[in-house]
């Protein structure tokens, strides 16, 4: 039954507080009752609430039916946040790089078709451009809830095809949070200009960029630093105020809530509290996420569903046939073969939660018409309740197709498929390089873009207020000045695969000269831009301006360690999961993780006439190698100094990352000073024990000691190149240990820091200064 209109059963107006009570128990109750069912039948339990939903609406009067229907809109509004939060918490930016090749294939080639197909059949149905756009999304992202389930209840999670699958709904997931973006800018947009749409699209880009490289840098530090007054109930509600804040953040800039909750939980997802934070967070998702479920029921209107019966029907066919097609072509576009393509591509026919929530955007957004809800909705019931059935008889369906296909066909796929895991024949070294370069360059682009902004909006007016005459001189500096530390973040990074790929081919130089130009030039631009902005200086002037300002802040080492430290903390809270975990399963000492990361060889001088001393040989210290030891006629001489002759015949071991000691030898190879080792690269702990095993005298062994470094250390704030310890202590700072971070063949400019353990490499009397000034424990 329904409550007559303004009065329910216990006569009190509708804006009475007992209402809210009476709803939640009546949501809840029905709820419970049909997921109970369900789960008898073994169906979805998201089934079971868009079910109990549409019992308890206004559409159906056997039951009681929900009041005040604005608070559950803004129940369900809270469990879109919870969703996203928990999805983000699930989310990880390393799972991008882990997923394989062929899932990304897979993703672009069923969203792209999909998006394509439902747009064009919503325009061919007559429905307007951002309703057929929306349309086209939401058909183009399977459930991943209802797939894992449907795996787990078949005992087929493990399989290599269900593998694959479950990496493209990572993929779609992830594309499916960009879209959101897109689809806002575009419905911002609406009645304007495609150029100022994309520009509005770009500016989004960028602020998401930064708001999120932001985020990374400051909350895990903020966890950090007070995790010893963490208990559950407090992280609880740190967590939850994060998702908010965040929230709120996303609605002033223009984002839609729900990718604010998304950003949070991915973030949130990478410390090490990630895991608990989910535990505490899943009975908050799951009570909201069912209220929300519940909602999209209540939108189901029969009456309206009558009346677009015919494009429920046609987007429910284009959904399960194009999904099905798209997504079998897609894993054999990625390579693998017609058995794991059609097994993999009939269990992605159906349309799910991600849909429901890029409706309630364009809901949200009120640029999608009323009926796109709950056709949406029916078609994913449908789709969903199909999604065993097809599963179930994709081995059937790939028997009868493999038994009709031609040997043509056969021999075709026979020779571009395969069954086999991903591989990268490609080379490795440049898709490494090329990763860290443009994500370095993307981030730092658009910190200086929302600098200038800043300037131009805030900083400029606000200094104009105060200050007459040279206003926009002050605030030109005031800007420069904020680019300087992003600018020499853009240009610094480690060279070691740079020097690799510069050194394995001439035809790697010209790309590696425009990609290293291609930095400056960007650094330079920000600058002119900002000073034409602020001075209105001529263009020649600016451009010479700017080389001399970016050229200073790239010989700074002062500024190269400000930079090697904020790069230190944004890369150790962004991996700090990974990094807890994996010195959790080296032990306490955590020392192992130095046999992963350095590593020595053993090389012998052949022309030491074209380099005389060692100092010659470093060429001018182009790699961060640290030649440790020389043998000479059977004499050792330990941690030799620059100045030392070199001579035909001698044998010397230098220590550094794999990378870069392979480009060294690549360098030494290439101008003939050596020929190529016969012994391969050992580990430190290797070369350290296996000295014994040579018989080397204590003497002339080479020893690995580590330093932490208290407040009162003398080496506090200091760089490696200011320190003196080389001086003081005839030793090699070879790695950092910086709480779970390792930096290894730290840079000069780096500056020492409270915490740190200082790995070095030194003699017996490196040790004994250690221990007399109190360095090491005896």
């Amino acid at each position: 039954m329904m409550y007559p209109k303004g009065i329910g059963a216990t006569g009190k107006d509708m804006g009475h507080p007992d209402y809210f009570i009476l709803d939640l128990a009546l949501i809840t109750a029905v709820a419970a009752a049909a997921v109970l069912l369900f789960r008898k039948l073994k169906l979805p339990a998201v089934l079971g609430y868009i079910i109990a939903g549409f019992l308890i609406s206004p559409h159906f009067n056997w039951l009681p039916t929900v009041v005040e229907t604005e608070n559950v809109d803004t129940w369900a509004n809270i469990g879109i946040v919870f969703l996203m939060f928990a999805l983000g918490l699930e989310f990880s930016f390393r799972r991008i790089a882990t997923v394989g090749v062929s899932a990304f294939i897979t993703a672009l080639t069923v969203m792209g078709s999909m998006m394509l197909i439902g747009t064009t059949a919503g325009q061919l149905m007559g429905w307007g451009r951002i309703d057929s756009i929306f349309l086209g999304v939401m058909i183009s992202i399977s459930s991943t809830m209802i797939i894992m389930k449907s795996y787990e209840e078949y005992g087929l999670k493990k399989e290599k095809f269900a593998t694959l699958v479950l990496s493209t709904m990572v993929v779609e997931d992830i594309f499916a949070v960009f879209m959101m973006i897109i689809l806002t800018a575009l419905s911002v947009g609406r009645g304007t200009s495609g150029w100022d749409t994309v520009s509005q699209m770009w500016k989004m880009m960028l602020f998401l960029i930064v708001w999120l490289a932001a985020g990374i840098y400051l909350i895990p530090t903020f966890l950090k630093k007070t995790r010893r007054l963490m208990n559950e109930e407090l992280l609880l509600i740190t967590a939850v105020a994060v998702c908010f804040v965040m929230v709120v953040i996303s609605a002033a800039i223009g984002f839609s809530e729900a990718l604010g909750a998304f950003i949070a939980g991915s973030i949130l997802a990478g410390t090490v509290s990630g895991e608990k934070i989910d535990r505490l967070i899943k009975p908050i998702k799951d009570l909201f996420g069912a209220v929300f479920f519940v909602s999209v029921g209540m939108m189901v209107d029969p009456v309206l569903l009558l009346e677009y019966v015919r494009p429920v029907v046609i987007i429910t066919i284009l959904t399960i046939a194009g999904q099905m097609i798209f997504s079998t072509l897609g894993i054999l576009f990625s390579g693998k073969d017609l058995h794991t393509a059609v097994r993999g591509g009939f269990a992605m026919v159906q349309i799910g939660e991600f849909s429901f929530i890029i409706a309630a955007l364009g809901r949200s957004l009120q640029v999608t018409g009323d009926f796109l809800y709950p056709v949406i909705v029916c078609v994913a019931v449908i789709t969903m309740f199909t999604t065993p059935v097809f599963i179930k008889n994709s081995e059937r369906f790939y028997a009868f197709i493999s038994a009709k296909a031609s040997p043509k066909l056969k021999s075709f796929l026979g020779r571009y498929t395969s069954d086999k895991d991903d591989s990268n024949a490609g080379d490795r070294d440049w898709k490494e390089f090329l990763t860290r370069y443009f994500t370095r360059v993307s981030i730092c682009s658009a910190l200086l873009f929302i600098i200038y902004i800043a300037g131009v909006r805030w900083i400029d007016p606000f200094i104009k207020g105060y200050v007459t005459g040279y206003g926009d001189a002050v605030a030109a500096l005031a800007v420069c000045v904020l680019m300087v530390p992003v600018i020499s973040t853009l240009w610094y990074s480690r060279g070691n695969l740079y020097q690799k790929l510069w050194l394995k081919s001439r035809s790697n130089r010209l790309p590696l000269i425009v990609l290293h130009a291609g930095r400056i030039i960007i650094a330079m631009l920000f600058i002119v831009l900002t000073l034409r902005t602020f001075l209105g200086l001529p263009y020649p002037l600016l451009a010479a301006a700017a080389f001399i300002i970016v050229a200073f802040i790239i010989r700074s080492d002062f500024l190269k360690g400000k930079s090697i430290k904020i790069e230190a903390r944004f890369i150790a809270n962004f991996n700090e999961k990974l990094l807890h975990k994996w010195k959790e399963e080296r032990g306490a000492s955590c020392s192992s993780w130095l046999d992963d990361k350095l590593f020595i060889v053993e090389f012998e001088m052949t022309r030491a006439g074209c380099c005389s001393t060692l100092d010659e040989l470093y060429d001018s210290r182009m790699f961060d190698v640290v030649i440790i030891k020389i043998i000479r006629n059977g004499r050792h001489i330990n941690l030799p100094g620059p100045e030392e002759k070199l001579y035909d015949g001698d044998i010397l071991h230098a220590i550094s990352s794999r990378v870069q000691l392979e480009a060294y030898m690549i360098h030494l190879e290439n101008e003939e000073h050596t020929q190529a080792p016969e012994e391969p690269m050992v580990t430190l702990k290797e070369y350290i024990y296996g000295q014994t095993f040579h018989e080397v005298s204590p003497e002339d062994q080479i020893m690995c000691s580590a330093v932490k470094i208290k407040k009162d250390s003398a080496f506090l704030k200091k760089s490696i190149k200011n320190s003196g310890f080389r001086r003081m202590y005839r030793g090699f700072i070879v790695a950092i240990e910086r709480g779970n971070l390792p930096i290894i063949d730290p840079h000069v400019g780096t500056v020492i820091e409270e915490g740190d353990i200082l790995w070095i490499i030194g003699i017996q009397e490196t040790a004994d200064l250690l221990l007399r000034d109190g360095l090491l424990e005896e």
